[in-house]
């Protein structure tokens, strides 16, 4: 698995939403490579949780955003947030409790994860605000 190709393929056009993009992703790169390289648990565990807190970080900026634009896909939007929130506190939990390692795939479900999100759902949110002049 590679890191990210290009930190222009996830850009949607939201200069603040863009910028925290980049922030997880290279959060979760920072994760792969300590992972891919067999790093110990006192340095994978605090880059495990820092993509957790910068996602989660990303999420409520996002969401307040979207009520402030009354983002008509608001709900769905909160679903898919939660949903991943939920995989991701678990993964973190488990990792915690010594009862999972890391590995190559659990890497790339983050890294599809976001890169699927931010190029289907963020980007109709982009759109959706960009047309409506609401940045």
């Amino acid at each position: 698995m590679e890191a990210f190709q290009s930190a222009g393929e996830l850009k949607i056009g939201v200069d603040s939403l863009d910028a925290e993009h980049q922030e997880m992703t290279e959060a979760i790169d920072a994760l792969r490579h300590a992972v891919l390289s067999h790093a110990p648990t006192a340095v994978v565990g605090p880059l495990l949780r820092q993509v957790a807190q910068v996602t989660q970080a990303h999420f409520e900026g996002e969401e307040a955003m979207m009520q402030a634009t009354r983002y008509p896909g608001l709900n769905l939007h909160l679903m898919r947030h939660q949903h991943l929130s939920e995989q991701l506190n678990a993964l973190v939990a488990r990792y915690d409790r010594g009862g999972f390692l890391l590995n190559e795939h659990s890497i790339k479900f983050l890294h599809d994860w976001l890169r699927i999100h931010i190029q289907k759902d963020d980007q109709q949110y982009a759109l959706w605000i960009n047309e409506h002049g609401k940045r």
